[in-house]
């Protein structure tokens, strides 16, 4: 089968010359008529060339086997790379779809994030308003509970102002005391000063504890008959104090 396969390959002159000098050969050896030296020349001829077309023919040969082994192998690499090229499309494939998902779960958990403080923003909004209704609330509940208060000591300051009499006097300290808060001197001071307007509240007999009297009081209990020297009042004198009533 190998040599079958060489002697296809080889050139058809040289065998052609290869054929009509072995014909001659054969003639010339049934004639008799050919030496015996030109039978050994053409022999090695056909030796020698016959090895050089046989060893040409082993090298191709040998080359066309390297070839179909190169050949072999470069198609299995191109198989091998078309897999993995396949296996890298279906990995780059599926890493983008799960990027993908990722995407979307990414922004499924951005709009619930914007969703729930929206409705937290709208619930703090709600209890803010609440907040400041129920303030607003208190804070007026607060200031007419003041005001109530406030009228009820101002009503009870009033009372006992106009119980002093005509040429007496009193200091805040001695209503504060008698109302049964000593440090409520200030605001009955207040509750005068808004109500000096009233004339049934003699508020000009209320001084201090010291008994100074400004010009203008002192002018009016002058005329009531209160002793007052060097802007004083004589307290041991005109001080009158407060009886609780029956």
């Amino acid at each position: 089968m190998l040599s079958i396969h060489w002697f296809r390959h080889w050139d058809k002159i040289f065998w052609a010359a290869f054929t009509v000098m072995c014909i001659i050969a054969l003639a010339g050896a049934a004639g008799n008529f050919i030496p015996f030296e030109f039978f050994l020349v053409l022999g090695l001829f056909m030796v020698i060339i016959g090895a050089g077309k046989l060893a040409e023919e082993i090298s191709k040969y040998k080359l066309m086997n390297y070839q179909d082994d190169l050949y072999r192998k470069l198609h299995q690499l191109s198989q091998h790379l078309e897999k993995t090229f396949t296996l890298a499309d279906s990995y780059k494939t599926k890493t983008e779809f799960r990027l993908h998902k990722l995407d979307l779960k990414r922004k499924e958990m951005e709009n619930e994030i914007e969703r729930r403080y929206r409705n937290l923003a709208r619930k703090i909004i709600e209890l803010e308003n609440r907040v400041s209704r129920i303030s607003k609330i208190v804070v007026e509940r607060e200031r007419m509970r003041f005001e109530m208060k406030e009228a009820g000591f101002a009503e009870k300051v009033l009372s006992l102002v106009k119980r002093i009499p005509r040429g007496r006097v009193t200091t805040y300290l001695e209503i504060a005391k008698t109302l049964g808060n000593p440090k409520a001197s200030k605001a009955i001071g207040k509750v005068l000063a808004s109500n000096a307007h009233l004339k049934s509240v003699p508020s000009h007999r209320v001084v201090r504890s010291d008994g100074k009297v400004e010009r203008k009081r002192a002018s009016l209990l002058r005329k009531e008959g209160v002793d007052i020297k060097k802007g004083k009042v004589n307290l041991k004198k005109h001080m009158f104090v407060f009886v609780p009533e029956i």
